[in-house]
């Protein structure tokens, strides 16, 4: 009976998970910043700011573009409901040569948790096809003048997580877990879209934090477990003695 108690007690307290209370987490700070396109400058104008330019205009609308907007800050943010990181634009007006190919994206949020500030830095890329504008079908499949393509043919936006999808801390006995989840676009997770000629079209980024408290015995649980560890040993010498 005293063997059965004691290793009960080793057993709850291998078991025993403290309880967190909830933290207060503020996203504070979003940058993003176009680091590398192609072609480089002078063809693609911006780099290292949040707006990339490109292409002879062929009308008053200007060039074509990618921009990004970091959310409000400080903003409160809520464990397991996604938050809003910022906002990307895709202008796509008429142009000519030359046009952008890729571009990538650095974004640095910065979060502060229970008063801990934590950095998590992501990349992004972006591929883009600057589709024909007289073509009949056009490059989605559809036909001129309808639908999407009623200006011309629609421009395909290709966006990807390439590092930093995801990070953790520890703070205060708890591991947070961030997410940098990626676009969404047309209220789901998205890998492109294809914006009308003559038109800007836009997706969010989304990240999602979680957390799971360290398992932590408590004193009381630790002494029982020890004495719970002595009293085995002890048997087993005493089976060894006899």
């Amino acid at each position: 009976m005293i063997k059965q108690l004691l290793v009960a007690g080793a057993t709850a307290a291998m078991l025993s998970v403290g309880t967190a209370s909830a933290a207060v987490i503020n996203l504070t700070s979003v940058t993003g910043l176009w680091t590398a396109t192609t072609p480089v400058f002078p063809d693609v104008t911006g780099q290292n700011t949040n707006e990339i330019r490109w292409g002879n205009p062929a009308t008053s609308s200007g060039q074509s573009g990618y921009r990004f907007d970091s959310a409000a800050t400080p903003a409160l943010v809520n464990e397991n409901v996604a938050f809003n990181l910022g906002t990307f634009t895709h202008f796509n007006y008429p142009i000519y040569e030359p046009s952008l190919t890729f571009a990538q994206l650095t974004v640095q949020s910065t979060l502060d948790i229970d008063g801990v500030e934590e950095t998590v830095m992501s990349v992004f890329e972006f591929q883009h096809w600057e589709t024909p504008n007289s073509d009949n079908p056009c490059a989605n499949g559809g036909a001129n003048n309808t639908g999407i393509n009623s200006n011309g043919c629609a421009d395909r936006v290709t966006f990807s997580l390439n590092v930093g999808a995801s990070d953790s801390f520890l703070i205060g006995g708890v591991n947070y877990f961030v997410d940098i989840a990626g676009f969404f676009y047309d209220g789901g997770l998205a890998d492109e879209f294809w914006t009308m000629e003559k038109k800007t079209n836009t997706a969010m980024l989304k990240g999602l934090i979680t957390s799971r408290p360290v398992s932590v015995p408590e004193p009381s649980t630790l002494a029982l477990l020890g004495l719970g560890l002595l009293g085995l040993g002890v048997r087993r010498k005493m089976r060894q003695a006899a």
